[in-house]
């Protein structure tokens, strides 16, 4: 908060300049909180390019903290606008003055910015995951299109061009100063990383500086609950990375794929070498379309010899879309076998929660506790959704409650898991792993009820 404030000094002083300098109207005022969160905005803009340029890595935390107070004064921004329409029409929104370009751009441009200013937060960092970095790259397109509006309005003076100016030639600097360490002539060694669900990089010279984390810094120094920029998960999911990590994988041949609904795809390899799967972890699987080899994780339900057993939800991205036209005989491959979600050899009852193909990895923590009593939570939309019901019913003794959210059945339970409806013995030990919202719920309030034993993983 005190960053916020120190920050925010600089801004009052402009303002003030501004405002001495015109008559203090309210059209004239309204601008002036337009031109003073343009300069937030650049200002957040060149903050990664002037770490590159200087290695001043004290200043990356600055980043978000520009973009958040641009966001916040644009907001006084547009309010001002509105009122100002308000007080001479007599109505928050005149049609007319919505078909002008700088009206129209400056309210896309708002509802741009705000996007990225209450997504400025590590929380929304680990429920986007991966769409929180495709978030925050409209950026770029955003400073463009608030220029844009700028010029429309026909307020386009040599005061813009040079907070212009000045952010082109400093991300420009950057970029070539970039190249020149990526061909060699920057020396010294660094040590890299490698997230093993999406295979995200982290580099050392290049930090994390959207994620508060500045260049140079050790992959051991980064705090704890830190996230991985693409996909969301902490750093006990990243391996060391060699430059050599791609070595070869080993095949892997579909012997079934079988719709279990409409969205939700079981697919059995088998491997020429026997991986150790320990219940609860997930399979690293080379895929390929026609942009070449890709790959992605997906939790292992069973393991016998050298077959693999998967549940995978058939989503609308580069995975889904090969999974869809996967036939048995086809060849795969497998790099290796990770995770640290896995079950804890402990007396403790157990307890799992799941919703979709979050059911997976329970299925093969829960084969390995055949002589102990066990509850199941599983939430899914409806009966068309459903999938390995008779599968649960062998294994032996659990308890399973099925909940369905959207639909009514004798049978199941009707809505979503709410686990301050259930009384679960004292020590019990909770496995979770699904909808990132539900574990949130369900974490906070087992915590409330005293449990500490919690284990979890969001996908």
């Amino acid at each position: 908060m005190l960053r916020y404030i120190l920050v925010l000094i600089p801004g009052i002083f402009l303002f003030a300049g501004f405002y001495l300098m015109k008559s203090g109207e309210v059209n004239l005022l309204f601008r002036d909180f337009g031109m003073i969160s343009f300069v937030y905005f650049a200002l957040a803009l060149v903050v990664t390019p002037i770490i590159t340029l200087t290695n001043k890595d004290s200043i990356a935390p600055y980043r978000r903290t520009f973009g958040v107070l641009a966001f916040l004064l644009a907001t006084i921004h547009m309010g001002m606008y509105f009122y100002m329409e308000y007080m001479y029409q007599k109505t928050f929104f005149v049609l007319a003055h919505f078909k002008e370009l700088d009206i129209i751009s400056g309210v896309i441009a708002f509802v741009i910015m705000a996007a990225l200013g209450i997504t400025s937060n590590n929380f929304s960092v680990r429920i986007l995951k991966g769409s929180w970095k495709k978030i925050q790259i409209l950026a770029y397109p955003l400073f463009l299109l608030v220029t844009l509006h700028i010029a429309f309005a026909w307020r386009f003076n040599a005061f813009y061009m040079m907070i212009l100016s000045s952010v082109i030639l400093l991300r420009t600097a950057a970029y070539l100063s970039k190249k020149d360490i990526s061909t060699g002539k920057f020396s010294g060694n660094t040590t890299r990383y490698r997230c093993v669900p999406c295979g995200w990089i982290y580099d050392e010279k290049y930090g994390d500086p959207d994620g508060g984390i500045p260049p140079w810094t050790r992959f051991e120094d980064i705090p704890d609950d830190w996230v991985c920029p693409v996909c969301g998960v902490g750093k006990g999911d990243f391996v060391p990375y060699e430059e050599e990590y791609e070595k070869e994988n080993t095949p892997a041949t579909v012997i079934t794929a079988t719709l279990l609904n409409p969205t939700t795809l079981e697919l059995i390899l088998e491997t020429k070498e026997l991986f150790t799967v320990i219940p609860g972890q997930y399979a690293r699987i080379a895929l390929k379309d026609r942009d070449g080899v890709f790959y992605r994780s997906y939790s292992v339900v069973e393991s016998s010899e050298r077959k693999l057993t998967f549940c995978i939800k058939l989503s609308s991205g580069r995975g889904g879309n090969v999974l869809k036209n996967i036939r048995a005989g086809d060849i795969l491959a497998i790099e290796n076998v990770y995770g640290s979600f896995v079950l804890q050899d402990t007396p403790n009852p157990k307890v799992f929660i799941a919703t979709g193909t979050g059911l997976a990895p329970l299925i093969n923590m829960m084969r390995q506790l055949p002589d102990k009593d066990k509850i199941l939570l599983f939430w899914i939309q409806d009966s068309a959704s459903l999938f390995y019901t008779e599968l649960l019913k062998e294994i032996p003794k659990l308890e399973s409650h099925i909940f369905l959210s959207r639909e009514e059945i004798p049978g199941f339970r009707h809505g979503r898991i709410d686990l301050t409806t259930f009384s679960f013995p004292k020590d019990s030990e909770f496995y979770m792993c699904g909808n990132p919202a539900m574990i949130e719920k369900s974490v906070s309030d087992l915590k409330v009820q005293g449990f500490e034993k919690i284990y979890h993983e969001i996908f």
